[in-house]
């Protein structure tokens, strides 16, 4: 069939199409189109998708876009590279402003233009004649060489159809079958309605709608559009004479004060740089140095080092925190000597060519970790050197999951949270469509044709499945180019930000645009904000750059599975690896980030046994002996794979990381090829078909499982760095990493306090003469902060900061409600302030404050008048007195649970000692990383009972102890077992375990009380 369909649109035009890229090209070739084009509204971020999904099909792509010419649509498709790069000028242009005829008369050269007669003014003024459409339509024909009225399918106006065909029969237009394609049947347009619904927040009642927006049929197509209105859709993509993926961007240049080419002052920054941070290198430092820079500047890329070395030491010199290096990159000594990395890749091992190989053609690929929240100033720096046109962000496309799908369906349909949790949780892969989950998993199947409910639930869900849902800018992505970009790349000019191109990260490097990875770390703000609190407490100041890596005591804490707030060790898995290995050197801390990884994780086992003396360490050769022996003979790096080729066959070491390459793709095809050239070369160098074959077999299974030494090595560094400040100075590494969590309801908030409780550390409530709106250290203490208080907006507690500052410390509950009157205080928030113990230090009877906060409002709103003006009296008003109340402490620590998220000053177990002396618990922040049945204790903070569909009673069971929250799921059985002890604020023993469907779900199997 000759029909193009050219008029669709995407899920990358937001709330106004039900369709996936890769589902319109599928619905074409269901209906056997000539081809298909994609005209999303006002952007081209679906192109590239859009080019991947149609390249190895037979369908003819057309590429284009939809816009608003003075309140009218207009379709434009790319006939050649200027109409790709004058479209992409009029995206600018419609992000910038409301596009005017002028607009589009600069920049119409190669565009094929199309006017959807129903969506313009055509569809208001051919009820007024041929005259009045002809003098509308010349300021569109103007400048397009090839413009077209387009039909669209609409059955129930038929006239339009009538006045269109007979009108171009007049005048010098012509009519193209230009339906316009939202979803993929006529029921499908309730699809629009709830996209609108999820992006508003709406909600809806109908479900179910009808529309002509869908995929027509060819019977469809060849009885409602005349022979030459379907041809010339096929006219328009042949038209077309425009690749897609071509030459773009080009590296920019680094410029230089000394008038030497980019390659000579590369090399002198290296040589100067080595001579300082090697003082008296030895000739082989030198020999790689010239190696590095010859293949460097062979490969053209010297301007890209010179470029990435000059923002690092920027950052470096303005109080920017910078990681020791991470990648493949840390394995480059020039990267070392411009002081890119900080570990001596001669020292480590670490190889160049697993960074850049001479004989594979690629661009290199520097990231660097920089402190959080100072990364945005990096981006400012490019800015201000480069120039606005040359440095752009990425945009980030958010895409509705399956699991994300039912949730969002079941926030517009309010369907019943625990149904549609019920369902989410059996899709247990996260990379499942529905469809996937109902094929693979029986459970998931079984309940979507287990009642209509469901599968009505199912079925909505999989209309939106698939579309972009939002976008955002990509958190580390930078693009730096040697001509402007908004000439070669879609891009938006975004308010406080700068461009951000229009394509995301994936798609930039195909068309030779340098994406540069700045990434934000969140450990580097944490150590940044840990020294200067040491600094602040009288201790040294450290310069971040200098912190050992190989301190053994750093080491001994990592042994000691104290790892909370350390890089990359947090986890339950990995405290398990801890356990197992032990590591005792900085190599074994390197190894095991290497080796907790899915694959190579299987070694954990064999490495330990290794290394405690359990197993005897063997190698196949006694030329693998210095490439294994730091690992105990167990190959964990992909360097030694590469070290192992060269030693035993010969290869270069460009040549063993191709080999490593290739093999670990398990490609059939040169898998053969390539066992033959690896013994080919083992006899060659004098070893034995029957090592060779033995060697190639070891390297065949590890070759998928080994990983980059150079990036593990660069993070052990991080790791072991503030492993180094957690032991040195515990209190300011505590109170930094509590001040970068996400506050006392996170649960490594809670897994810190306990670990923080175990070391005897002592911890303070915020005293509203010693708290800061941040966790500070005095006196040995933590100082929880202001902010810690829930509710507390922060400019409030700013205003309390700030009086303290300038009026002195706080007297007592009524002094301070005076001062703080003309701020807005408020009771609820001086009782959320008592409630946090924030008074402790005035008034030591918590339940005598709080009974006090009413009256000592009521004396602030005499003093001050409830607006907060001074109200002045000839007589001196008298304090009030505190109310005498008993103090009651299970009251206090459950309004300092309410108050904070957790317990600073006691426990709730503690009247139960006794009962707890004996049992061996588990605290509720560490239940994430126990395994197997466990028994933990805390106090019922409420309960959910609800009636199955067999009519038995189940509950949802929540528990609070000193540190944290948790919540059980209790069923039939073990609710009628438990039944007695299930009542609010019981301290209750739960002996329970982990579901095994979701990670952080956990099923009670009997409930005790503690009595």
């Amino acid at each position: 069939m000759n029909f193009v369909p050219l008029h669709l649109y995407s899920g990358y035009s937001f709330l106004r199409s039900g369709l996936s890229v890769p589902k319109i090209i599928h619905l074409a070739e269901k209906n056997h189109y000539y081809g298909v084009g994609l005209t999303d509204y006002e952007t081209m971020t679906g192109l590239p998708e859009f080019y991947h999904a149609i390249k190895d099909k037979t369908l003819l792509p057309v590429y284009g876009m939809d816009v608003e010419v003075d309140g009218d649509l207009l379709s434009l498709f790319v006939n050649d590279e200027q109409g790709y790069r004058n479209l992409i000028a009029i995206e600018l242009l419609a992000s910038k402003h409301k596009l005017t005829h002028a607009d589009i008369l600069a920049h119409n050269d190669g565009l094929t233009a199309v006017l959807p007669i129903e969506s313009c003014k055509f569809h208001t003024l051919y009820k007024q004649g041929n005259e009045a459409v002809a003098s509308w339509l010349v300021s569109f024909q103007a400048g397009f060489k090839t413009f077209y009225l387009g039909l669209p399918y609409c059955p129930d106006e038929p006239e339009l159809l009538s006045f269109t065909r007979s009108f171009v029969t007049k005048y010098p237009y012509d009519t193209v079958a230009f339906p316009h394609f939202l979803y993929e049947k006529d029921k499908d347009a309730i699809v629009l309605d709830i996209v609108k619904a999820i992006q508003n927040e709406a909600n809806l009642e109908n479900k179910e709608a009808t529309g002509f927006a869908y995929f027509l049929s060819e019977e469809q197509i060849l009885s409602y559009y005349q022979d030459h209105e379907i041809f010339n859709s096929r006219l328009i993509a042949e038209r077309a004479k425009f690749s897609f993926i071509a030459k773009r961007g080009g590296l920019l240049h680094y410029p230089n004060d000394l008038g030497l080419s980019s390659e000579d002052y590369l090399r002198k920054l290296a040589n100067d740089g080595l001579a300082r941070r090697v003082p008296h290198f030895t000739p082989d430092y030198q020999e790689r140095l010239d190696y590095e820079l010859g293949i460097i500047n062979k490969m053209g890329y010297a301007d890209y080092f010179l470029i990435v070395q000059d923002y690092v030491n920027y950052a470096k010199t303005h109080d920017i925190y910078v990681g020791p290096g991470r990648g493949s990159g840390a394995g480059s000594l020039v990267s070392f000597a411009l002081n890119i990395d900080t570990p001596d890749p001669l020292k480590y091992d670490l190889l160049f060519e697993r960074f850049l190989n001479p004989e594979r053609q690629s661009m290199p690929d520097i990231d660097v970790d920089f402190a959080d929240i100072k990364r945005d100033r990096i981006v400012d720096y490019l800015i201000s050197k480069y120039g606005k046109s040359r440095v752009s962000r990425i945009v980030t496309m958010q895409t509705i999951g399956a699991r994300q799908s039912l949730r969002d369906i079941g926030r517009v349909y309010n369907y019943e949270p625990r149904e549609i949790d019920l369902i989410a949780k059996l899709i247990v892969d996260p990379r499942w469509t529905l469809r996937d989950a109902y094929k693979n998993n029986p459970k998931f199947k079984d309940l979507v044709n287990s009642d209509k409910y469901y599968l009505e639930i199912v079925t909505l869900a999989s209309k939106i499945e698939g579309l972009p849902r939002q976008a955002g800018l990509h958190a580390a992505g930078v693009v730096l180019n040697d001509q402007p970009l908004d000439t070669a790349i879609p891009v938006m000019d975004e308010d406080s930000i700068g461009y951000v191109a229009g394509y995301e990260m994936n798609y930039l490097e195909e068309q030779g645009f340098l994406k540069m990875d700045l990434l934000g770390l969140r450990n580097l703000t944490i150590i940044e904000e840990c020294l200067e609190l040491v600094k602040q407490n009288g201790g040294p100041a450290i310069d971040y750059l200098s912190i050992p890596w190989e301190d053994p005591s750093a080491i001994k804490l990592i042994a000691s599975g104290r790892t909370m707030g350390l890089f990359q060790l947090e986890s339950a898995g990995m405290k398990r690896a801890i356990q197992t290995i032990v590591p005792s050197s900085f190599n074994d801390v390197v190894a095991l980030l290497a080796l907790f990884r899915p694959g190579p994780m299987d070694n954990i086992e064999t490495f330990a046994r290794r290394k405690h003396g359990q197993e005897k360490v063997t190698y196949l050769s006694p030329e693998l002996e210095p490439i294994l022996s730091s690992t105990y003979g167990v190959i964990v790096y992909q360097e030694q794979i590469m070290q192992i080729v060269r030693a035993l066959a010969g290869f270069s070491y460009g040549q063993a990381d191709l080999f490593r390459r290739a093999i670990s793709k398990k490609d059939a095809h040169k898998l053969q090829l390539l066992k033959d050239d690896f013994i080919k070369g083992c006899l060659k160098t004098g070893h034995d078909i029957n090592l060779a074959n033995k060697a190639y077999a070891l390297i065949y299974k590890f070759a998928d499982y080994g990983f980059n030494k150079s990036h593990a090595l660069g993070y052990g560094v991080l790791t072991c760095q503030m492993a180094y400040l957690k032991d040195h100075y515990p209190n300011e590494f505590y109170a930094a990493i509590l001040d970068n969590c996400g506050g006392t309801g996170d649960s490594k908030f809670a897994e810190i306090i306990s670990e923080i409780k175990k070391q005897h550390i002592a911890l303070s409530l915020p005293d509203i003469n010693a708290a800061s709106d941040h966790f500070i250290v005095a006196k040995g203490h933590l100082i929880f902060p202001l902010s810690a208080i829930k509710g507390l907006q922060s400019n409030f507690i700013g205003d309390i900061l700030e009086e303290r500052r300038v009026h002195g410390p706080y007297l007592d509950l009524f002094d301070f409600a005076t001062r703080l009157k003309h701020f807005g205080l408020s009771l609820p928030n001086l009782v959320k302030l008592v409630d946090a113990g924030c008074f402790d230090s005035l008034h030591p009877n918590r339940s005598s404050c709080r009974a006090s906060a009413a009256s000592a409002m009521s004396y602030a709103e005499m003093l001050y008048g409830p607006d907060g003006q001074e109200v002045l009296f000839d007589f001196q008003m008298p304090k009030p007195t505190m109310a005498e109340v008993s103090n009651n402490l299970l009251e206090n620590l459950d309004a300092e649970h309410d108050s904070l998220g957790l317990m600073i000053s006691g426990s709730p177990l503690s009247l139960h000692q006794n009962a707890l002396r004996d049992v061996k618990t588990v605290p509720l922040a560490e239940i994430a990383s126990g395994s197997g049945t466990f028994l933990v204790a805390g106090v019922i903070k409420s309960i959910r009972v609800i009636t199955t569909k067999k009519g038995q009673p189940m509950a949802f069971l929540s528990l609070y102890d000193d540190t944290s929250e948790a919540d059980f799921i209790v069923f039939s059985e073990e609710y009628t077992a438990s039944y007695s002890a299930l009542k609010n604020d019981n301290a209750v023993l739960v002996k329970c375990h982990k579901d095994p469907r979701r990670d952080d779900s956990y099923l009670a199997d009997l409930v005790t009380t503690l009595e």
